[in-house]
């Protein structure tokens, strides 16, 4: 438009400002649909107590039960939870927060270069399915790419000039890395190191000491609260030295390298969007062959003056992708498995060495940069693919069958199966919590969900802590709920629907009889109590009415499995009506209305961590 600011009118600066709004967008829409895993009830939990001046702890989340890191991000999370945001805002909070590396890329990117180099970073930096590990594990885990980018933005000023305040500005984006995942401890030693030999003065060697004093001294707190419980629950380090580390390295490193490269991608698609086989396989392979394309574009760059930013540009990528096998072969080797949540800081590397490949091509003139930015809007696509499984409610998930690559990445099959799962999102946890006030019993998929959260959001909304159990006889109150769906497949009207949780109030407890109960959280506790000891041959025997509803839950599904091995009603196997892979709702449909039924389940669980109810009309 006439009179618009040429800046403004470059391409590249609006197609980087669109990527970087759709993906804020989406980090926004997936926190309000995410159920949220272990650690970040974990985490809410202890920020809830700060935001409430309940409790200061002065340990925060803990690594592997091998160390605890400092409090500070409990501290964090207390802020919006201070201002009412409850699960869902402070769900929202950790996205947007880790959603700020794409504007930290872009700006990066366009001082390093350009508008287009700044575009190729923001893009580049999405790596197909390892990306969205911060939106499958919301934690302190989902900083580590944000964080890794604002310890560049220090470390480059700190190259400029290494005043106090530029130092100090650097121990802060040191300590936030260590704390978002200690697996980015390389890059502070790297930054740091090259800043040594960059000044290299004593001078220079003191002011990077106080660097390293902040580093330490964030650290300290869990250090000044030990006590023998933590001694004993977390894993001695010779035992950490002796059995974990450098295990299977030969073919571990190259698997997991190949695995952050492509496996990532291939999962992306299979499991997290909703594309037939056949359709994720061709996604797959267009994406490898952008990934070539982009490898192609240093051969541009080779053709550049030795001393133009086109070859520094050229050996930084080099160096980026030798600084990702590095990062790889270091990160493989601190454990027997890797898990997703430790893949993060090997993306920032590949990001830089594919952005530089991209540069390659958009950074030329004419049909050679057309063509550049022509496959670069594919692969932006398929890498942004992926995060479609975060933008609606999940009845469902994909699976590959036996193995599970979120737990060890390189892992992968060739086909999936799909699998029914208990997901509630938080938007709608908090909501249902305003109605928990008051003393109950609860059951179904209901006491599942909230126990799951430490009755945290309940306490977040009434303003003190709920006088709930979880399953089992005991109680005068007692209320169960079931998804709204499984309340209609039921065939058993509930007293009311809340946040699409249909709530029964006429409840008839079997089992078990002792549930669970909303208890204080320890520190080191992770998931909540459960009963202990492996699942055993259990049966239950009781009567009810023909048109009533039979609901079987496992309420902690990660304490242990329960296998079902037969439910009969009247002698006659009963209607599965609904299975969410939690709670299974049982009918009689063959039974006379207003007759009495005997009702026999076999199954191999936990008993306690059970929860058997009728539903009655």
């Amino acid at each position: 438009m006439p009179g618009r600011p040429p800046r403004l009118r470059d391409p590249w600066r609006v197609a980087a400002f669109a990527f970087i709004a759709v993906m804020f967008a989406i980090h926004a829409c997936a926190a309000l649909n995410s159920q949220g895993v272990p650690d970040f009830w974990r985490d809410f939990y202890w920020a809830s107590a700060i935001a409430h001046g309940e409790a200061f702890p002065l340990a925060g989340p803990q690594i592997y039960q091998l160390l605890e890191l400092g409090p500070w991000w409990f501290y964090l999370l207390a802020l919006p939870i201070r201002l009412g945001t409850g699960s869902a805002g402070t769900m929202v909070f950790i996205q947007l927060l880790a959603a700020s590396k794409y504007p930290l890329a872009w700006r990066l990117g366009t001082r390093a270069m350009d508008a287009r180099f700044g575009f190729a970073c923001t893009v580049s930096i999405a790596v197909a399915g390892w990306s969205t590990a911060g939106l499958v594990f919301p934690s302190h885990i989902a900083l580590i790419e944000a964080t890794l980018l604002l310890l560049a933005a220090a470390s480059w000023r700190c190259s400029s000039v290494l005043s106090s305040r530029n130092v100090v500005l650097y121990g802060l984006a040191c300590a936030a890395c260590i704390h978002a995942h200690p697996t980015t401890i390389t890059f502070v030693v790297a930054s740091g190191a090259f800043l040594l030999w960059r000044h290299r003065s004593w001078a220079a060697f003191a002011r990077l000491a106080l660097a390293a004093a902040i580093v330490a001294l964030s650290l300290l707190p869990p250090w000044l609260d030990r006590d023998m419980v933590t001694e004993h629950a977390l894993k001695p380090l010779s035992g950490y030295l002796g059995g974990d580390v450098g295990v299977g390295l030969l073919h571990r490193i190259p698997t997991v390298a190949y695995g952050v490269l492509a496996v990532g991608a291939w999962w992306g698609l299979l499991l997290m969007t909703p594309l037939p086989l056949a359709v994720a396989q061709a996604a797959w392979w267009s994406y490898c062959a952008c990934l070539v394309f982009a490898a192609g574009g240093y051969a541009w760059l080779a053709r550049a003056a030795s001393a133009s930013p086109d070859a520094r540009l050229r050996i930084a990528g080099g160096l980026a992708f030798v600084a990702f096998l590095a990062q790889v072969a270091f990160v493989v080797s601190l454990r027997p498995i890797t898990p997703v949540w430790m893949v993060p800081s090997c993306v920032l590397p590949l990001a830089l060495a594919i952005a530089v490949g991209w540069y390659g091509w958009i950074g030329r003139p004419g049909a050679t940069r057309r063509l550049g930015g022509l496959v670069l809007g594919i692969y932006a696509a398929i890498v942004v693919a992926p995060y479609l499984l975060f933008l609606h409610d999940i009845r469902a998930l994909r699976q590959m069958p036996n193995t599970n690559p979120y737990f060890n990445a390189g892992d992968y099959s060739d086909t999936f199966v799909t699998t029914p799962v208990p997901f509630y999102p938080v938007r709608r946890i908090d909501r249902v919590a305003r109605v928990l006030c008051e003393p109950a019993t609860l059951h179904a998929r209901l006491a599942a969900v909230v126990e799951a959260t430490f009755a945290t959001p309940v306490r977040d909304a009434c303003g003190r802590w709920p006088e709930l159990r979880f399953g089992g006889i005991e109680g005068d109150r007692h209320l169960a709920g079931l998804p709204a769906h499984a309340a209609r497949a039921s065939g058993v009207a509930p007293a009311r629907v809340v946040a699409g949780m249909a709530l029964y109030e006429r409840v008839r407890a079997i089992a078990p009889d002792q549930g669970g109960r909303a208890a204080r959280a320890r520190r080191l506790q992770i998931d909540p109590d459960s009963a202990a000891g492996p699942p055993r041959p259990t049966v239950f025997v009781f009567d009810a009415e023909a048109g009533d509803a039979v609901v079987l839950t496992n309420r902690l599904p990660m304490a242990a499995p329960m296998t079902v091995d037969a439910v009969l009603a009247g002698g006659q196997p009963a209607r599965l009506a609904d299975d969410d892979g939690s709670s299974r709702v049982y009918a009689c449909t063959a039974c006379a209305d207003g007759a009495s039924v005997h009702w026999r389940i076999d199954l191999q669980a936990v008993a306690g961590n059970l929860d058997l109810v009728v539903l009655e009309r």
